[in-house]
């Protein structure tokens, strides 16, 4: 039975691979190299047993669980021979993420201690300091406000869960529409949506496609995925007679920029270079927007977390203050 890998494995095993193609190995080789040297990865087995049934290493590549609109991708990049560098740009990518979610997970630990600190001393206040001072009002004003944070934790937790649920139920191509629509989260998704239909556009139009036969191709994609739903709906709706700046005006997975390089008037090479040139960049769009999000999340830990600490004291002196002012 294979091992179930870590997101941070798959990014290196990617790169690697890419290295390996680079540097002049067969795809055979390189699969096989990579089983022999890490024999405890049982995945390395599942694809080298694929492609020797003459399977593409872009479809091998399912047993690494990455998300279907990657397969797409890699599947449509050694279709044009651009198989390495979409491998090592999504092995970047995929690196970038884990190192953010190793990091996210750093700087959530002191607060998180800190907070369940603050908890357990509400907690404290509660069973002994208050009842001992007599402090009109101060049990039941301890009592709601340690309710309404255990009430925050819970519907947070609850939240989370539920939004996991009803992403797994939804297709690829909704779920992307709901991921980009989300506050702060949505522009680092979206960049990670251009960047691969991009990408993909940007390598079948070098080789010679035109849109058209672009949209056939990738509408033979798995059902559902974003490259099948972009493709069956375009080719809809061109064959039904809309333009096709007005559909890329109406996709939230493409990007208004593309409308101003279809409006150029380039064609064949000069577009395709065009648009992997965009692709790039969002690209590093995408690593950026990670690295600014995850600067964002302690200080607005360290706020909450302060506001906590300041309702506390309120909460304790205030009463204590209002009884010595009656007491002088």
């Amino acid at each position: 039975m294979a091992k179930k890998l870590t997101m941070a494995k798959k990014a290196e095993y990617l790169i690697l691979i890419s290295k390996l193609l680079k540097n002049g190995f067969s795809l055979g080789d390189s699969i096989n190299c990579l089983r022999l040297l890490d024999d405890n990865v049982g995945v390395f087995e599942l694809i080298y047993h694929d492609l020797r049934q003459g399977k593409m290493i872009s479809q091998s590549l399912i047993h690494f669980n990455l998300p279907t609109v990657v397969y797409n991708q890699l599947i449509i990049a050694q279709d044009h021979g651009k198989l390495a560098q979409a491998l090592e740009q999504t092995g970047i990518l995929l690196q970038d993420q884990a190192k953010q979610k190793n990091k996210f997970k750093e700087l959530l630990a002191y607060p998180c201690f800190i907070l369940m600190f603050l908890i357990t001393m509400l907690v404290g206040m509660k069973l002994y300091i208050v009842p001992q001072l007599s402090v009109s009002g101060g049990d039941s004003a301890i009592n709601l406000f340690l309710g309404a944070i255990l009430l925050g934790l819970f519907l947070i937790i609850l939240g989370t869960v539920g939004l996991i649920i009803f992403l797994k139920r939804k297709d690829e191509y909704s779920r992307a529409l709901f991921l980009v629509k989300l506050p702060s989260v949505g522009r680092i998704y979206q960049s990670f949506y251009y960047f691969l239909i991009l990408q993909g556009l940007g390598m079948q139009l070098a080789n010679g496609m035109n849109l058209y036969s672009i949209c056939e191709k990738n509408n033979h994609f798995q059902k559902g995925s974003i490259q099948e739903h972009l493709a069956d709906k375009f080719i809809n709706s061109l064959v039904g007679g809309k333009s096709l700046l007005s559909l890329i005006e109406q996709e939230p997975l493409l990007p208004k920029q593309l409308q101003i390089i279809l409006q150029a008037g380039e064609s064949g090479t000069a577009l395709a270079q065009d648009i992997l040139l965009m692709s790039e960049l969002k690209f590093e769009e995408t690593q950026r927007n990670l690295k600014k999000l995850l600067g964002l999340v302690q200080p607005i830990l360290f706020a909450i977390i302060a506001i906590i600490i300041v309702v506390t004291y309120l909460i304790v002196l205030l009463p204590i203050y209002g009884m010595m002012k009656g007491i002088s």
